[in-house]
């Protein structure tokens, strides 16, 4: 009951908020009448691109575990991508909440630590990196006066530990060594045994030796990261369709904006949204994302609607979602990995 009401808490006050204020405010009015009058078929195929991205994001699941090792079909990575997407939607601070969960999973999947680990560096990696690559090129194709090196110190961060993770994993024996090296001068530095660690160190460094992550795969892999995002960015394109009665092209006519322009927007959003002050960022990120899109050219009213629909779909129904296959996989006994057939 505790985890709805914070999931339904904050939504509930922005709806009686947004009420309560209408008379003052005309735009959130006219955007509910956009809402009430939006094209179905334009939020029926935006609700199915939301899903899509779900399943792009459990197949980079399901590829990463495969190199480390282990086979899983998409099926039972799916639930989890669903389920942890649930975890870090219904509170605040829950990307922590989801990772460990992730975790707790897969080594009820028989992945090791080590595999474990290097999946969530790796794909919060790879969709981190993908998501200021959006940024940047959405800026310099726009000029917004927006500043680029919080971007690019993120990015230079991200690709520094990428290549890390790589290195690491094709030079397991350097990498041991060099990490036993670290942990030995730490010891002696706290007055310990400099032995201390160690060999709990080698033997899941160890592991890397199963991670085979070949060129191609790994191509692969980056490229559903990119579609993870891709999709959402659809799914929010055809919310602005289905709400305005017309789809944002290449470049910005009269009040309708570019697809770059929305992917600003959704970008700037998700940029807002990493403080997770309230759950998925509910509030800030509804606010970033409608001033966004008014910044690159919709009125109010439309991007307000566009905004709320999106958020139906992509936070409370995913949320909801994931949470109907959580109680599903608790009723089974808990989720089990399956073998791909």
């Amino acid at each position: 009951m505790k985890q709805w009401l914070r999931f339904l808490g904050p939504l509930a006050i922005l709806a009686i908020a947004a009420f309560l204020l209408r008379d003052k405010m005309p735009f959130l009015a006219e955007g509910y009448q956009q809402v009430l009058d939006a094209n179905n078929v334009g939020l029926v195929l935006a609700l199915i691109v939301t899903i899509g991205s779900m399943f792009a994001m459990a197949e980079v699941m399901r590829l990463l575990l495969m190199a480390g090792g282990t086979k899983v079909s998409l099926w039972k990575t799916a639930e989890l991508t669903f389920v942890a997407n649930a975890w870090s939607s219904t509170f605040p601070g829950g990307a922590a909440i989801s990772t460990v969960y992730q975790y707790q999973t897969m080594r009820k999947w028989d992945v090791s630590v080590i595999v474990s680990s290097w999946f969530i560096v790796v794909s919060g990696v790879l969709s981190t990196l993908w998501l200021v690559g959006l940024g940047i090129v959405s800026i310099l194709f726009l000029g917004a006066s927006f500043s680029i090196w919080p971007l690019l110190g993120s990015a230079t961060v991200m690709l520094g530990i990428a290549v890390l993770v790589y290195l690491a994993t094709t030079h397991p024996k350097a990498t041991s060594r060099i990490i036993c090296s670290e942990v030995r001068t730490f010891n002696r530095l706290m007055r310990r045994d400099p032995e201390r660690w160690i060999p709990a160190i080698r033997k899941h460094v160890r592991q890397l030796h199963a991670v085979h992550l070949p060129r191609r795969r790994f191509a692969l892999i980056a490229a559903l990261s990119l579609a993870n995002w891709m999709l959402e960015i659809l799914g929010l394109w055809l919310c602005i369709w289905a709400v305005t009665g017309a789809l944002p092209g290449l470049e910005r006519v009269g009040e309708n904006p570019s697809f770059l322009g929305v992917i600003l927007a959704f970008v700037t959003a998700k940029i807002v949204g990493t403080a997770q002050v309230t759950p998925a960022g509910l509030g800030p990120v509804e606010a970033a994302m409608t001033a966004s899109l008014v910044a690159v050219g919709m009125t109010a009213s439309s991007a307000f609607g566009a905004v709320f629909v999106y958020r139906i779909l992509a936070f409370a129904l995913m949320t909801i979602l994931g949470w109907i296959i959580y109680l599903i996989s608790v009723a089974r006994g808990g989720m089990k990995a399956g073998e791909q057939s």
